[in-house]
């Protein structure tokens, strides 16, 4: 498991949590398919990987659209500085996911889905997702948000 879900911030509000759980299940799983097609690198597992990548990048926008869509609502003062981490990560997979149909060379995802993702997805959840989910419940914001 690459991310037990005992690590996962808990930012208590019901949908954001409820997405997280699902999006750490999701990748997960796809770190799964990673370990299997670095043990053995046949077609049928590299397709698996790319049906499931889509999956949980199509995932990551929906989530990130219902995130934003509630801070629009809401009025969220730092609705840009939120949407642009997302802009930002959305690219990255992006990115990360082209570099492996060029390739197949399953140590871009293996490092990306080991080194990288679980710091960027933990820290986001435990900053941003948390500041924003308390003026969510409260209303309340700080004054100054950078990221």
């Amino acid at each position: 498991m690459l991310i037990p879900e005992t690590e996962l911030p808990i930012v208590s509000v019901d949908f954001m949590d409820d997405i997280h759980r699902k999006d750490i299940a999701i990748i997960n799983e796809l770190y799964k398919l990673i370990l299997i097609y670095e043990k053995e690198p046949t077609s049928n597992h590299r397709e698996n990987i790319d049906v499931f990548y889509q999956k949980w990048f199509n995932y990551t926008v929906d989530h990130f659209n219902s995130e934003e869509l509630e801070m629009k609502t809401l009025n969220f003062p730092h609705y840009k500085v939120h949407k642009n981490e997302h802009t930002k990560v959305l690219a990255i997979m992006d990115e990360i996911f082209k570099q492996w149909q060029a390739t197949y060379r399953i140590e871009i995802l293996k490092s990306y889905f080991k080194n990288e993702l679980p710091k960027w997805l933990i820290q986001h959840i435990k900053s941003i997702d948390m500041i924003t989910a308390n003026f969510f419940k409260t209303g309340n914001s700080p004054l100054v948000l950078e990221i």
